[in-house]
């Protein structure tokens, strides 16, 4: 029997587990929401961008520096500096037409003569199918230019985009996205002095997330058992050792621990549908890009002094990989 010392020394470290596992979670739900937050401010920066006049520059550079702080991506980040930096040669473009001009209303109309817009200038394409889709061009003539963003989420280069045969649009084509992760490459229209961006985001594929058995139970005096847990997700959790998923949720009386990380073999496969092992969304997800993890679950001892000792008590362990949750129940008894 553990002394009354040893029980409130190990449930203190059981307290410390679930905060530091509760911290966790929520830097993870800050993350998100910040990109969010930055995304509304980028798109924000984009329509004040579209408006040429200085005031406006000066107040889309904003959104977009702002944007800057929120984003944690370095693409994200780079992006915000293009588009500042497009902003910045619009206002040195307004400033010399203000020069010969003496007022901004005539700097509107000087700016006018050049005419250059997009019918949007952001497109979401679904990652699961092939895409196809062409942006409308508002230009003064046929020589306008186009490009990807050197160093602005460009690094991807998973966009087919082209000028149409007729130059009045931008033809663009995307394959199926082969990750589970969303992508981004962005692009540069130019017409003499006057600058367009277009920006091309494309969903990942339907995460899958499963284990070969729903239900985990253990005697009183707790022990140990392993189950596997597969996965097609590609998101890489540095603060959970590198795996692509995480234990969202547990009972303070479970613990777990990753003991073997391998691409689930053909054989695995075969014999978990054998066993009848695997759940539905699990048989949906046995492609070549699916990885197991063998998790290890451990129960602590329920002692006799415990009001669920003659009941047994219950919980369930909810995993977690991108927007995908999945649980299993444990038992004790």
């Amino acid at each position: 029997m553990p002394t009354r010392k040893k029980m409130k020394k190990k449930n203190k470290i059981q307290s410390l587990k679930h905060t530091y596992v509760t911290i966790i979670m929520l830097m993870i739900a800050m993350v998100g929401h910040a990109q969010s937050n930055g995304d509304k401010l980028f798109m924000e920066g984009q329509a004040l961008q579209q408006k040429q006049t200085i005031a406006s520059q000066n107040q889309a550079i904003k959104k977009f520096q702002a944007a800057k702080v929120v984003y944690t991506s370095a693409d994200k980040k780079k992006m915000c500096d293009n588009q500042i930096a497009i902003c910045n040669n619009n206002i040195s473009s307004l400033k010399k037409v203000s020069q010969k001009g003496g007022k901004e209303k005539k700097q509107i109309v000087a700016v006018q003569e050049v005419k250059l817009s997009l019918s949007k200038n952001s497109i979401l394409f679904d990652g699961n199918k092939k895409g196809i889709s062409n942006i409308a061009i508002t230009a003064p003539s046929t020589n306008w230019t186009l490009k990807s963003s050197n160093g602005v989420e460009g690094e991807e280069n998973f966009v087919k985009a082209t000028r149409s045969s007729d130059a009045k649009s931008i033809d663009i084509e995307v394959e199926v996205n082969p990750t589970t992760l969303e992508r981004h490459q962005s692009f540069i229209v130019s017409y003499e002095s006057a600058v367009d961006t277009l920006l091309v985001s494309q969903s990942g594929k339907e995460v899958t997330l499963s284990t070969n058995n729903n239900l985990v139970d253990f005697k009183l005096k707790g022990g140990s058992k392993t189950i596997e847990l597969y996965t097609n997700s590609d998101s890489i959790i540095t603060t959970n050792n590198g795996l692509t998923w995480y234990v969202y949720s547990k009972p303070d009386w479970i613990e777990t621990s990753v003991e073997v990380k391998k691409e689930k073999s053909v054989v695995g496969k075969g014999l978990s549908a054998l066993k009848g092992l695997v759940s539905s969304t699990a048989k949906a997800a046995t492609a070549e890009d699916v990885k197991t993890s063998t998790v290890k679950i451990f129960a602590l001892s329920l002692p006799k002094s415990d009001p669920s000792y003659s009941s047994g008590r219950k919980g369930e362990i909810v995993f977690a990989s991108q927007s995908k949750k999945y649980k299993i129940t444990v038992i004790q008894q």
